[in-house]
């Protein structure tokens, strides 16, 4: 097994932050998760979360800030393991907001489900947060946007 580089991104707007959601057959575990993915070799990490953004949400040419990487060593589906992840936010206008799909969609055409959260509802999804350090991230990131 390897270490996984990953970046996620937190979509921001009007109080809410935007976050996938999976299920973990095995552990029967619901969880949540910024929209993002994998760094491909030589890409460099902004580039990497303005890809996924394309890839996942069709979204071009928005702005990206650093926040914080988290390391994360789980299990999905029965297999270990062990990613280190870079958190991006990226704030968006009502427009953007307005165009973005329904779902998101994954390189392999698969769809997921997307939903807003507001900072109060953060809370009850705080144990199904991927990885759990986001939490203060995120309290801290809708805080200002409120």
């Amino acid at each position: 097994m390897q270490i996984r580089t990953k970046v996620i991104i937190s979509l921001i707007h009007g109080g809410q932050v935007l976050l996938s959601e999976g299920f973990d057959p095995i552990r029967k575990f619901q969880f949540y998760i910024p929209v993002g993915g994998g760094v491909e070799f030589r890409e460099r990490l902004q580039n990497a979360a303005a890809r996924e953004l394309f890839e996942e949400l069709g979204l071009k040419d928005q702005t990206l800030e650093f926040l914080n990487f988290h390391e994360s060593i789980f299990e999905f589906n029965g297999v270990p393991e062990h990613e280190i992840m870079y958190h991006y936010q990226c704030r968006i206008s009502d427009s953007v907001k307005a165009a973005l799909p329904a779902e998101g969609i994954e390189s392999d055409g698969a769809t997921f489900k997307i939903t807003w959260f507001a900072g109060e509802e953060l809370s009850s999804i705080r144990k199904g947060l991927v990885p759990p350090t986001i939490y203060d991230d995120l309290c801290q990131i809708l805080l200002q946007d409120d």
